[in-house]
Parts: structure tokens; sequence; C-alpha cells
């Protein structure tokens, strides 16, 4: 029976067509027997990812970066006007609310003394001009019983319930309210839909109206509009919308505006309106934005190259850095592994596997009978440098994206500024409300209690905290200054007499939390109190975005919608002299330099009259430019996200080759210089299945045929064990069945 070549030892009287017949049949063994790369496990695969996924991002550089605002009004300019027309209609709202609580407070003292109509209409209207007139009539409201302030009439069709109807005549909106009375009648009253003094730009001929459900609108505020078929009907559409979105946004067709110097700008009309509460009023603003010009494409195009650029050196750098370098060392571990002749060790830029190569040709030289030679010129960088340079081409790419695109906007067109300016004022009148209107609730509920017990007063003062949450707690107290009964949470305020004879106070004692109560004296020398709770005046700053901050006339900080410290002194001197100015009734606004960024501050007092005028608080608001949907915004943004998904795919591109090649190539280093310095013993295995892998193999190879000789090249039946281990085909043993079963006779075979 002829031996296969598996059984074949070194025989010197082979010819040599034999001699090369066998290293070919040992090399195509040693290929079958090596580990195989699998689809993410190749040297190269990588590179190829990486390269892949920049130029993925480069596409997608390109289309993001490009779709900047187009031909048209800003968008940050867009949202101003949504968050003005927002802040506006919720006022309004709130203020009409407020309104209905008196007008319906009224009512109920009709009901208890309905021979005091006249008094109490005229306590309804004193000193409030917002109420045009108001009456009392019978159930078909044709007579008036009494009267107070101009005529009012119930318009037919009006429903005899508690309903408000807006009317408008001339250019004055109104609010027709109805209540019914306990004895039949009804109390109507004409309340005027007022919006506080605002801060308009009349270079964008900006106009505030308010639109009525039958079509009617009122101009309030602004430049006169005039008359075109086109902007009624953009109006229309904007006031239409609100039914379905909650601030509905319509621009025109932009036409060239008269220019006092220079080339005329493009504007356009910019309607934006909002429903105020479910009234079926809808508050309007008008105004003429210039127009952004087309996106320019030279940014987006320059980052695309970048990337572009960056996945061409990648490829590069690791191709010769690393693959093709495996690639021939893995070539050249074959033909050692497989006895064939080489024409030497391959020399490439990589250290570690030149210091490979020069193992596996001292082991050849073992193999042919030459005396081991330990090569000393082994060269190269390490592989760990190619792959940095490869990272750094990534992370240079994304910092020269950084650097080459727009810097960002250092000014901000003058809408924004003015509605935000209007919007801190807004904020700074809702707390001034919220303030005053709780000093006059406590003063009412005094007023209505003058001879009430301690019981009955803790339980009106349940009462006032159920109804208004702008109180954290509220009690009474004696002439001594201590707490005879209270309402809500632990009372902040120290014990100890009330200052003067009733108003808003601020406690100046530093402590966690500010105290800012409103109180008033009764008959007997009591004191009623109630707290306002600090973090219900903190979410009225929440209303804008950036940082908002309520300051007292010693520059401390009182309120803050960033997280602070109460009582600690403001030392930024841009904030401290805006607060100043806003303290002389004139509000601020400018965009400056603050804290080494460029921001809007803007501020404005809370109020200038009232109880809570004696606080002397202003509201600062300060927020970055950066934070507006500007163009050059928006760009830098949108490069900033491109930045940090290259930096993502730097990272991928280290941590796949340090963990899968670099640390594998590194240790094998090693045992190959090892195995080249005579030590024969320690058994070389792959970490991975791939080429690295498949290296180690063909090193275990030779470490073997220099151990047990040539036998051991490529091919052998096995990797370790001695000769003389025949294989025989073992017959196989049938199962046995259990006991008792019709398979006795095949027990005893078997036995």
């Amino acid at each position: 029976m002829t031996r296969t070549p598996q059984g074949d030892r070194p025989d010197a009287r082979r010819s040599g067509g034999e001699q090369a017949e066998l290293a070919r049949w040992r090399l195509i063994s040693l290929e079958k027997q090596l580990p195989q790369p699998r689809l993410l496990t190749g040297v190269g695969t990588p590179a190829l990812v990486a390269a892949l996924l920049l130029t993925l991002l480069a596409i997608f550089a390109f289309a993001y970066l490009s779709r900047t605002s187009p031909a048209g009004v800003p968008r940050a300019v867009a949202e101003s006007q949504r968050q003005f027309v927002n802040e506006i209609s919720r006022g309004l709202n709130n203020s009409v609310d407020r309104s209905r609580e008196e007008f319906a407070r009224t009512a109920t003292a009709y009901n208890e003394r309905p021979d005091r109509a006249a008094a109490q209409l005229a306590a309804l209207t004193k000193d409030q001009p917002k109420w045009r007139g108001v009456g009392v009539f019978d159930a078909g409201g044709k007579s008036s019983v009494a009267t107070v302030g101009q005529p009012v009439t119930l318009p037919a069709g009006v429903a005899a319930g508690r309903v408000a109807v807006p009317v408008v005549e001339g250019n004055d909106p109104r609010l027709l309210l109805v209540e019914p009375l306990s004895d039949g009648r009804l109390l109507v009253a004409e309340l005027d839909l007022h919006i506080r003094t605002l801060r308009l730009d009349p270079k964008a001929k900006q106009a505030v109206l308010i639109a009525m459900p039958g079509g009617g609108r009122s101009l309030v505020q602004g430049a006169p509009i005039q008359a075109d078929p086109a902007l009624d009907e953009l109006i229309a559409g904007a006031v239409g919308a609100t039914s379905g979105e909650p601030t509905a946004t319509r621009t025109g067709a932009p036409a060239a505006s008269v220019a006092d110097k220079g080339p005329a700008t493009p504007v356009a009309p910019l309607v934006t309106a909002d429903a105020v509460g479910k009234l079926g009023v809808v508050v309007v603003s008008l105004v003429y934005s210039p127009i952004t010009d087309s996106a320019v494409t030279r940014e987006p195009l320059v980052a695309a190259l970048a990337l572009l650029v960056a996945a061409g050196v990648v490829l590069l750098i690791l191709q010769l850095g690393l693959v093709r370098p495996v690639r021939l060392l893995l070539a050249y571990a074959k033909a050692v592994a497989s006895g064939n002749s080489t024409d030497g060790p391959p020399r490439t830029v990589n250290a570690q596997v030149n210091r490979i190569a020069s193992a596996l040709t001292g082991l050849a030289a073992q193999q042919g009978g030459a005396a081991a030679r330990r090569d000393s010129g082994t060269g190269g960088v390490p592989a760990g440098v190619a792959v940095v340079a490869a990272v750094v081409a990534v992370l240079s790419a994304a910092g020269g994206i950084m650097a080459t695109l727009a810097p960002n906007e250092q000014d901000l067109p003058g809408q924004v500024v003015r509605d935000s300016e209007n919007q801190v004022g807004s904020v700074a009148a809702a707390i001034g409300d919220t303030l005053d209107n709780g000093y006059t609730k406590v003063v009412l509920l005094a007023s209505d209690n003058r001879k009430a017990s301690t019981k009955q007063m803790r339980r009106v003062l349940g009462r006032l905290l159920d109804e208004n949450n702008r109180f954290r707690s509220g009690y009474l107290v004696s002439v001594d200054g201590s707490v005879v009964t209270s309402v809500g949470r632990a009372p902040l305020r120290p014990a100890g007499p009330v200052p003067g004879e009733g108003g808003v106070v601020l406690h100046d004692v530093q402590g966690r939390l500010p105290i800012v109560y409103a109180y008033t004296l009764l008959a007997d020398g009591r004191s009623l109190v109630a707290e306002f709770d600090v973090r219900y005046l903190t979410r009225l700053l929440e209303r804008v975005d950036g940082r908002l901050r309520v300051l007292d006339v010693d520059q401390r900080d009182i309120l803050d919608s960033d997280g602070y410290l109460a009582f600690e002194q403001i030392s930024v001197p841009q904030v401290r002299s805006a607060a100043a100015e806003a303290l002389t009734g004139t509000s601020y606004a400018q965009v400056t330099e603050v804290d080494g960024d460029r921001k809007l501050l803007i501020a404005a007092p809370v109020a200038l009259e009232g109880s809570a005028a004696q606080l002397e608080w202003t509201v600062v608001a300060e927020r970055p430019v950066t934070d507006y949907a500007l163009p050059g915004n928006e760009l830098r943004q949108g490069a900033l996200l491109v930045v940090v998904i290259a930096v993502g795919i730097g990272l991928l591109l280290f941590s796949w080759y340090y963990f899968f090649q670099l640390r594998p190539l590194r240790n094998l280093s090693r045992e190959a210089a090892a195995l080249a310095g005579g030590n024969t013993t320690r058994v070389i295995s792959p970490r991975w299945h791939d080429d690295i892998g498949a290296v180690a193999v063909c090193l275990e190879v030779c470490r073997q045929a220099a151990v047990h000789g040539e036998q051991r090249l490529g091919g052998a039946a096995r990797l370790r064990g001695t000769e003389g281990m025949p294989t025989a085909i073992m017959t196989k043993v049938p199962e046995r069945r259990k006991a008792g079963s019709r398979g006795g006779r095949s027990s005893r075979v078997g036995d």
C-alpha cells in the first residue's frame, strides 16, 4: 500500500520536480488549515468601513449644511414674532380672566344687597378705566335699573346667561360680559380689550391688531395698515388658521422697501396670529421684515471635500502602513511554513511585520540546515503610528470644517431685539400684576371679614390659598407679631410685627429663599399676611428663553430662572448698568459682550406704580446671540454635528484597529522574537480568525517543524503529537436495549 505524502520523511534522494510538487501540495494543504477572515475581521476592513462612513458623512454634510434658511424671512424673526404674539395673547387672556372674576364678585355682592346696586357698580369701575360701562338690566335686557359709565346695551340674540361676546365699534375692540343675578335681572358690562403699551419698530411698519369672530379687526398699536387686497387675504388666512394651530404664521410676497440711504432692501410682510383663550378674539402682528438671500453652497462644499480627502488619506495611510505589510507577511509566512523557496523576507514600513518576517527567516534557515541568524536590521515604524496618523487625518478634517466655516452671528435683526424686549417687559408686568393682585386679594379678604373670628378667618384663608396658587401660606398675626393661625405651608417670615399698614414687602434677611409677602392691617390691630410662592414667581421667568433674573435696588439676585443663591450680589458690570437704567423707568435692550460672549441684554422695571413699585425690582434677561435661529448660527450648529460624527468615526477606527489588529500583532511580534531566540516550548495560538491569526498559525507550524522536523510543515495531519499514531476505523457499537424488551437476542449478541 502506497504511503500518502503526509507520511513522507525528508529524503535527499528526491528529484527537484518531486520537491517542488511536495512544496506545492504542502502550500495547498496549509491554506486549507489556516483561519479565513470573516466579513468584518479582515485587516483592511476597518479602513474600508471608515472611508465609506466618511464618504457618506461628506454627502450628508453637503445636504445638511445646504439646507440653511431659504430666501425669505429669517427663521429667528418668525420665531420671535410667534413668541411675541403668544405673550400678548396670554397676557390679554389673563387680564380678561381677572376682570371676569371682579365682575362675578360684583354680581355676588348684588345678590346679597340688591338695594346697594349703584354703590356696587361704582366700586367696580372706580380707578379702573377698562370698564367702559356697567349696568343692571331687567330679564329682557331692555330697561336698566342702575348704570355707571357709558351707556351699555344688550345686543339682540345674546343669551340671558353667563356669556362673553366680542364686539367692535370703530377702532375699539371690547368684550360684552353678561352675568345673571339671583332676582332674574342681568348684570351687563363692556370691557375694553386693552393691551399694554408695546415698543414697536417703526422701520418695520409693525402693527398689532385684534381680529373679531365676524371678520372685523381693530388696529390697537403701531403703524396704519395700507389698503391692499393681498395683505387683507394674508391676514385673514393667518386668523383663520388659528382654529387648527396655536399660533399661525403667514408670509407674503417680497417687495422692495424704501431706503433712506443706500440701496433698497427687499422686504416681505410677515403676519402672525394667536387666539386669545376661547373668546374668539385673535391677536395679530404685522411686520415687514428684510429677507435673506439664497443659501450659499461654498461652506457645505468645503466640508464635503475635507471629508472626502480625509477618506482618501485614511485608505492610503492604512494601506501602506498596515494592510499591505500584513498581507505581504502572510504570503511570506505561508511560503516558509510550507517549505517553499522565497526571495527573502519582505521589507515594509511596519516594524512589527519586519520583526515577524525576520523570525520566519531564521526558522527557514534552520529547516535548511543552516545556523540561525538574527537579523537586527528590521527597521520600520510601529503599526500604531499608521493608525494614529489615520485618526489624526480624520480629526484634522473635522477641525478644518470648524475653522473654515463662517463664524457665529455677532448681531441680531432689529425686529428680534424689539420682540425680545416686549417679551421681557411682559414678564416683568406679569410679576408686578401677580404681586399687585395678590395684595388686592388680601385687602378684599380683610375688608369682607373685618369682624370674623379666628376660626372663620382660618376658613377664608384656606379658600384664598385654594383659589390662588401664587401664595404658599397665609396666616393671621397678632399685635405683638406672633402667628395666631396659619394655613398652607409653614410661614418663612420670622415672628414680629409687620411694618406699616399694608403693602408688598421683601423681608430683607439672608436665607435660603427670599421671603415676599403681602399684608394688611385689620380693624382690631391684627394683620393678615399671605406669603408668595417663590417657585410660582420663578416660573413666570421661564416664559422667555434665556436666563432671566429679578434684581432689587441693591443689585442683589432675588429670583433667577437658572438657579441661584438668594441675595447674591451681582458683579457683572453690564448687568448692573442695565438694571440701574431700567430703574429710571425706561427699558434697556442691547447686544453687548457679557462674560466673553455676545449676548442680548434686556432689562425692564417690574412695576412703576401700585403696591409692587415700592420693591424697586427689575427683570434682567440675557441670551447668547448663538441661540437664535440665524443663518450663520444654523450653519455653525450643523457643522458641529458633522464634526461630532467625524470624531466618532475616528474613535471607531482607532478602537477597531487597536483591539482587533494592533494588540494581536504586537503580541505576535513578541512571540516571534522569542521563537527566533530559541524558545520553542511556547505554543503560538491565533487570537482572532483573521490575517494576523493566519500568520500566527504559520509561526506555530514553523515552531513544530523546528522541534520535530520537516514532516511537521504544511500538510501534516496534526499540528502536535508524535509519530507512530496510526489512524484506525472503529466499529460502531450498537445501543443496548432495555431489559425485558423483545430485543433480548440483540443484547446477548452484544455480550
